[in-house]
C-alpha cells in the first residue's frame, strides 16, 4: 500500500512571523492586574483580551501582591525547643473496676 501517492502534496509553505516579544511597562501590568481583580474568574478572559497567557498574568498578580507587614501573617519556620517533662508522672493505670454485675 503506498500511502505516499494518496495524501496532499504541499507546494507551498507559508510561515508566520509572530513579531517580536510585546514589552509591558508596569503601568500596563497593573491596569490588566486590577482589571483581572475586578470580579471572580477575569483571569482567563482578561488574558484573552490583552494577548497574555494565564500563567503571565498570575505572574503579575503574584508581583504586585503586596508583602504582609505583620510578621502574625508571614510564612515560615518557627525555632521549636524540646524540653523534658519536670511534674510528677502517673504511673500506668490497670483495669477499670473489679466488681461483677
Amino acid at each position: 500500500m503506498d500511502s505516499d501517492r494518496r495524501s496532499a502534496q504541499v507546494e507551498r509553505l507559508e510561515v508566520v512571523d509572530t513579531g517580536r516579544r510585546r514589552r509591558w511597562s508596569e503601568d500596563e501590568k497593573l491596569k490588566i492586574v486590577l482589571e483581572s481583580l475586578q470580579a471572580p474568574r477575569q483571569v482567563a478572559a482578561t488574558a484573552r483580551r490583552y494577548g497574555v497567557s494565564r500563567s503571565l498574568l498570575l505572574r503579575w498578580r503574584r508581583s504586585f501582591r503586596p508583602e504582609p507587614k505583620d510578621a502574625a501573617h508571614q510564612t515560615g519556620f518557627v525555632p521549636a525547643m524540646v524540653v523534658a517533662e519536670s511534674g510528677p508522672t502517673l504511673g500506668p493505670v490497670g483495669p477499670a473496676g473489679g466488681g461483677a454485675i
